[in-house]
């Protein structure tokens, strides 16, 4: 069994010291926003390849049981025995691939659903939103400014988290052109609009 220390992201654990936060605030935050959700295409493609094995252990797995229910009721001696000493081990793999099953089907649906959205603008915006939840949880004010001399550098802790937290997660700009080598995505609209989202109406 796995536990919370193992759970913890590197990226969020990098991400915590960066801001000198609690890990597991920062990860709980995490999740509730939905930012592990809103992969790039190098996890995409390793969750992918970990669905394609997954299915081909539940495709197995079916034929296993099928194997099994070919066993007549005379044939049917050592899994009486097991049975005796509690080993069902045709319904506790029946059990085991419908968990299988319904986990591969979720994984399946999210991937679809992310895909189907506006890939980079959409994770930036919610690493920003994750941002700010994380500076309102530890009651740091959410603000947006730039400096005076430079406006793509951000003057606030705020923007600059973000600006960490989008190189931290690897938010990437969608290249203009296939052979381009990707470029982290820009710190100022996404940070600008959290925190808008964050200001209380008058």
């Amino acid at each position: 069994v796995m536990s919370e220390e193992d759970l913890l992201d590197d990226y969020v654990r990098a991400f915590a010291d960066h801001i000198n936060c609690e890990p597991e605030l920062v990860q709980e935050l995490y999740f509730k926003h939905k930012v592990s959700l809103s992969l790039d295409n190098e996890r995409k493609a390793s969750v992918n390849r970990e669905l394609s094995a997954l299915q081909t252990a539940s495709n197995n797995l079916d034929r296993a049981v099928k194997a099994l229910d070919g066993i007549s009721y005379y044939d049917d001696h050592l899994r009486t025995t097991l049975k005796l000493q509690g080993l069902d081990f045709q319904s506790q793999i029946g059990e085991l691939n419908d968990t299988l099953k319904q986990n591969i089907g979720f994984f399946r649906a999210s991937l679809v659903d992310e895909t189907s959205r506006t890939g980079s603008d959409k994770k930036a915006n919610t690493v920003a939103e994750f941002v700010a939840a994380v500076f309102l949880a530890t009651n740091k004010p959410v603000s947006f400014g730039t400096t005076a001399n430079d406006s793509s550098e951000p003057s606030t802790p705020f923007g600059r988290a973000v600006r960490a937290a989008l190189t931290i997660f690897k938010v990437y700009r969608k290249p203009t052109a296939p052979h381009l080598t990707p470029k982290i995505a820009h710190w100022k609209r996404p940070a600008e609009r959290a925190a808008k989202s964050c200001q209380k109406p008058n």
